[in-house]
């Protein structure tokens, strides 16, 4: 019986698409976090160049114009949007780049755009102390321990090297000017991202594939949960018997309400009966009612009912259940037979 709850089986498509509608979905943090740096350090690399106008132009804003941020009206409001706009052109392009950048990674990590409050609906499990202790020791949480603790290491380590290197360039920091330092200081900045975030691609993709191996994991089914959901996909046996069973009880009764307005009734004499119905408009005559032994004989004992005439052609009867499918008309192979027993009906009318 234990062996029977173990999870073993690979999940479903159907537990899959239930797992991404409740935003249960793989996703490293740590890929949008190497994405998200690396397009920043781009931009702010490639944008590098033109921070110094811009700052520049925003320190003569305020030694030119620096009083008038105390005035509320007139040169002091034009001075406000002049250096917001100043602010905004110094940080636009990195701030859009990456938002983009961070926006990409998610929807290639997600496979497409998922919509779901299912994660920011409230738990009580989450409130329990009990429960909140057992999570501290669980494997998940360890790792997640380990990888910050990990890249608070690298992040020390890159950084030191980085100032030990830069050691003479910083001695003479003091020597510049405001623009300058920023400028040197940006460009340290940059060398540590870089290196960072050399070291995180590696943590990334190791992480990237380590949560879609979890997420999986986690989704495995037990061998009992897999029939249950093949048995809720294909239906109860009994049930879908049931159904089965009232199907083919409304088409024979939906067959047998044909009869009565048949052309004629062709017999084995008991064992087959085949209902033909043929007027003008038809080309050809049609099977409207068929059955076998029981059928057979209710066929027939509804046509006499209501004055259907039944002819006996063994042959034909045979050849029309086996050949002809309900609703549909006889096969040319059969019209001189067909035809034969329609004249012979016609003319036993007449002679009436």
């Amino acid at each position: 019986m234990a062996g029977s709850q173990e999870k073993t089986e690979k999940p479903t498509g159907k537990r899959l698409s239930e797992a991404r509608r409740k935003g249960n979905v793989p996703k490293s943090q740590e890929l949008n976090a190497l994405v998200v740096l690396g397009a920043g350090c781009v931009a702010a690399g490639l944008h590098l160049q033109s921070v110094p106008g811009h700052f520049r132009e925003l320190m003569d804003l305020f030694w030119t114009n620096g009083f008038l941020l105390n005035e509320l009206s007139g040169s002091g409001r034009h001075l406000f949007v002049s250096v917001a706009l100043s602010l905004f052109r110094m940080t636009a392009p990195v701030v859009l780049v990456t938002f983009v950048f961070a926006l990409a990674v998610n929807l290639f990590q997600l496979k497409g755009l998922l919509l779901t409050l299912q994660p920011l609906q409230p738990k009580l499990s989450k409130l329990n102390p009990l429960s909140g202790i057992k999570r501290f020791f669980q494997l998940r949480f360890l790792m997640e321990t380990v990888k910050s603790s990990l890249k608070i290491l690298i992040v020390f380590s890159i950084t030191y090297l980085v100032l030990k290197d830069e050691a003479s360039q910083i001695s003479v920091l003091q020597q510049m000017d405001v623009v300058s330092i920023l400028a040197e200081t940006a460009r340290m900045a940059l060398r540590i991202l870089v290196r960072a975030g050399a070291v995180f691609l590696v943590l990334s993709l190791a992480d990237f594939y380590y949560q879609k191996w979890q997420n999986r994991k986690d989704l495995m089914m037990t061998k009992q949960e897999v029939k249950e959901e093949h048995k809720q996909a294909e239906g109860n046996p009994q049930v879908k018997a049931r159904i089965r069973s009232i199907q083919r009880t409304l088409a024979r009764q939906r067959m047998m309400a044909q009869v009565p307005k048949s052309t004629v009734v062709i017999t084995n004499p008991t064992h087959y009966a085949v209902a033909l119905i043929y007027r003008e408009g038809l080309e050809a005559p049609k099977v409207v009612a068929k059955g076998m032994n029981v059928v057979a004989q209710n066929i027939i004992r509804t046509a006499r009912k209501h004055g259907v005439p039944v002819v006996q052609n063994p042959p034909l009867a045979r050849a029309l259940y086996k050949q002809v499918k309900l609703d549909q008309t006889i096969p040319e192979t059969l019209y001189r037979a067909v035809a034969k027993v329609l004249a012979y009906v016609y003319h036993q009318k007449k002679a009436r």
